[in-house]
């Protein structure tokens, strides 16, 4: 499989290079990436950016009470993953399509409402409230689609995200707003985890219908 990969590699010399840039040092681009840290038209959206992202808790315990408690197969488990990635890349081109010309506020709003929508189907299907549907394609509605949802936010905030880099320190400007932005997913990851302990939902608690 290594192969694969390399065989692009000649493709490397036919790639534009601009050579003798001047760079500025490491001092100024530093300095550079504080002032624009301090601009309130930074920090102001960056800051709104990680507390959204952070307040994103999912339920920890979903994939274990698909598979005990619904029976979902690991081929099952692995189609929803596959479509989420699909459906992720949709998003984006969704957005791209058409809501490009839609403000800042407008997308987060519109699909901050989709979402709840959309998580609020998982208690259906808890309840075993599908509609006629197989639990397999709810779940691929409910679930999958939250990461359509999520593709269409993307593309705004890394937009808005390479308009705040300042010019000469691109590169380790992106980096650090990146950066603040997936903390944050880890964050809020570690407190679905920690959520956990409120209510007993062990494999053994599951599977006993509790």
């Amino acid at each position: 499989m290594a192969a694969l990969p390399a065989s692009i590699v000649p493709l490397i010399y036919v790639l534009k290079e601009t050579k003798n840039v001047p760079v500025a040092s490491t001092k100024e681009q530093c300095a550079e990436i504080y002032q624009t840290v301090c601009s309130r038209a930074v920090w102001q959206p960056m800051g709104f950016v990680y507390l959204y992202n952070v307040l994103q808790v999912g339920n920890a315990a979903w994939k274990q009470f698909l598979k005990t408690v619904l029976g979902f197969t690991s081929n099952q488990l692995n189609a929803l993953l596959i479509a989420a990635y699909v459906l992720l890349w949709l998003g984006i081109m969704a957005y791209k399509k058409f809501f490009i010309n839609w403000s800042w506020r407008s997308v987060y709003i519109t699909t901050t409402l989709l979402n709840g929508i959309f998580s609020a189907l998982q208690i259906l299907l808890i309840k075993g409230i599908t509609f006629g549907l197989s639990p397999f394609i709810f779940a691929l509605g409910d679930d999958a689609f939250a990461d359509f949802i999520g593709g269409i936010q993307f593309l705004p905030t890394t937009i808005m995200m390479v308009h705040l880099c300042p010019s000469g320190s691109e590169g380790a400007s992106y980096a650090m707003f990146t950066t603040m932005s997936n903390s944050a997913y880890t964050l809020a990851s570690a407190f679905s985890t920690l959520l956990l302990g409120v209510w007993d939902v062990s494999k053994e608690v599951m599977e006993r219908g509790e």
